[in-house]
């Protein structure tokens, strides 16, 4: 079996040009080149190749019989790279997309129509923390990033806002403060919090654990880390003095739990879409950042 020599593809394109035009001077020409550069090319070629391409002649070049033989070859294989990459770009790119815990669905929603606008784009979705998100979308391991904010160490990523709802309070349809419209924090004094563990998104806890204070609730946390909301459902169906804190979009239609507003200012949760800054994912996201009805 023989092995080919180590061909540059320019080098080839260089010959297919020459063979074509007849000449170095038009070839140099066609290809926007000097033509000491490419005569130079065409010899490394022949070195190569071992065996000469060209009859030098007073009118230009003439093929060799090797040099015919190779021109046939390299103009198919110049032919099928093309149809390869003609495929290569038509085919729909794929993204990595990672998710924190909790998203509703009407946003990851709103990030695909986003990110589909310039041009079709398949999105896989993954679990990935907040806190553990910028890192991946550094390195490329992730394309685009659903994360709370506030987040940690931002630097190098562009960021739009997705969504921004205010938490309120998740409690059991037979609550006693179920009944009520809407919650004050006075309301929520003797309760416990159904909370997450905090390095999923410490950013973002502490954020609303602060805000909590400053209202006087400083709430004993009992911290759920399956992620189920079968589990978080039954957590709360099962102890009165257990609440949560949710948007209302993420709760959905449970008939077993109900969503009170709860105030004055209660926290807010921010979904940030985020990518890579200076990367073609970044050029998909929108110029400005997004404008959330919420």
């Amino acid at each position: 079996m023989h092995t080919a020599p180590d061909l540059e593809l320019r080098q080839l394109r260089y010959f297919a040009a020459v063979a074509e035009a007849g000449t170095v001077t038009e070839a140099a020409r066609r290809l926007r080149i000097a033509q000491p550069s490419l005569s130079q090319q065409i010899k490394k070629l022949e070195q190569r190749v071992g065996a000469p391409l060209f009859r030098r002649l007073p009118h230009g070049m003439e093929p060799t019989e090797s040099g015919r033989l190779l021109l046939t070859g390299v103009q198919q294989a110049l032919a099928v790279l093309g149809s390869a990459l003609d495929a290569a770009r038509a085919a729909p790119l794929t993204a990595a997309v990672g998710v924190c815990r909790g998203v509703p669905g009407g946003v990851l929603e709103r990030a695909e129509r986003l990110l589909t606008a310039a041009g079709p784009l398949s999105l896989a979705y993954e679990p990935a923390d907040s806190a553990h998100q910028p890192e991946l979308l550094r390195t490329g391991a992730l394309a685009y990033g659903v994360l709370r904010a506030p987040a940690a160490d931002t630097a190098g990523l562009d960021l739009r806002v997705l969504g921004d709802e205010p938490l309120g309070v998740v409690l059991p349809g037979r609550h006693p403060l179920a009944g009520r419209t809407e919650l004050t924090w006075s309301d929520l004094r003797d309760l416990r919090l159904l909370w997450f563990p905090e390095r999923r998104a410490p950013g973002y806890a502490s954020a609303v654990l602060a805000r909590l204070a400053e209202h006087g609730w400083r709430p004993a946390a009992v911290v759920e880390d399956s992620g189920s909301h079968t589990l978080f459902r039954h957590a709360l169906l099962g102890h009165d003095d257990l609440v949560a804190l949710r948007t209302r979009s993420a709760v959905g239609a449970d008939t077993g739990l109900v969503w009170r507003p709860v105030g004055p200012r209660p926290p807010r949760e921010r979904l940030l879409l985020a990518a890579a800054a200076r990367t073609p994912w970044s050029r998909r996201l929108p110029d400005a950042p997004v404008e959330c009805a919420c």
